[in-house]
């Protein structure tokens, strides 16, 4: 019986330590359905709770508003730098992330901007400009990636 076994057991102890091998040092990208319910459920999760932010009533209440704002993007943009996207979809989705990221950046700046007194009006002004080029770029890298979710409007 032992006999018969070795041969087979010969066989399929290299398969499964290659198995066992890939399986903790692989690549441990997402499926492209995993990564378009990941990056979805947070893109959901994140649009609601900055929904949630109540408009400024004055322009002094401007910097509260990106605070309140930048408590919702600043994680979820770490949330999607996070995921790993599978290889093929890999650049797109990087670029998706790293846009997502900058745009977090110039809402920081403009907040900060505000704290130092700056003119409300002026600062949101700029920062619409700056966003506008950043958002198409970085929707079109959702739409291609067929995750809607992200896509802001």
């Amino acid at each position: 019986m032992l006999r018969r076994a070795l041969p087979v057991l010969a066989v399929l102890l290299p398969l499964l330590l290659a198995f066992a091998l890939g399986a903790c040092g692989g690549d441990d990208s997402l499926s492209a359905g995993q990564l378009h319910t990941q990056a979805s459920a947070i893109c959901t999760r994140t649009a609601a709770a900055t929904d949630r932010v109540a408009l400024p009533g004055a322009p002094a209440q401007g910097g509260l508003f990106l605070q309140q704002g930048l408590a919702h993007l600043r994680p979820a943009a770490a949330r999607l730098r996070a995921l790993k996207a599978p290889q093929d979809l890999r650049k797109r989705y990087d670029g998706a992330a790293q846009l997502a990221g900058q745009e977090v950046a110039l809402i920081a700046r403009s907040e900060q901007s505000l704290a130092r007194g700056d003119d409300p009006a002026d600062t949101f002004r700029q920062l619409a400009a700056a966003l506008q080029p950043l958002t198409t770029e970085e929707n079109a890298y959702w739409r291609g990636l067929d995750i809607p979710a992200c896509v802001r409007h």
